[in-house]
């Protein structure tokens, strides 16, 4: 007989995708993007000059999505909201692009 201790292991708390992960995911892509847009609007363009706080806040969604999306995403994949997440991927990827855009013409 065969006894091992395998009905001794329990899954990790939170371990299982939640249906929620597609939606952090969406959230999380269109923070990025916004970041991205408010990124060009504070640095470049010459309509807007707010304080350096104002600037702080902008930039913080920056590395949220950067670090988030990919994260979430991989939680959300197999929900039954990965269409959601896929959706908030390619928000993401298009504020990559662009802030890829931004980084190049500021130099």
């Amino acid at each position: 007989m065969n006894t091992t201790a395998t009905h001794h292991i329990r899954p990790v708390p939170g371990g299982r995708p939640t249906p929620t992960a597609g939606s952090v995911t969406l959230v999380l892509g269109l923070l990025f993007s916004a970041s991205v847009a408010a990124t060009y609007v504070l640095s470049l363009s010459d309509v807007v000059d707010p304080p350096n706080w104002v600037r702080a806040i902008a930039l913080a969604g920056l590395p949220l999505g950067l670090a988030g999306v990919p994260i979430a995403y991989s939680f959300a994949r197999r929900t039954a909201s990965r269409d959601r997440a896929r959706v908030g991927l390619g928000v993401a990827l298009v504020g990559l692009v662009a802030f890829i855009a931004l980084v190049i013409a500021l130099g």
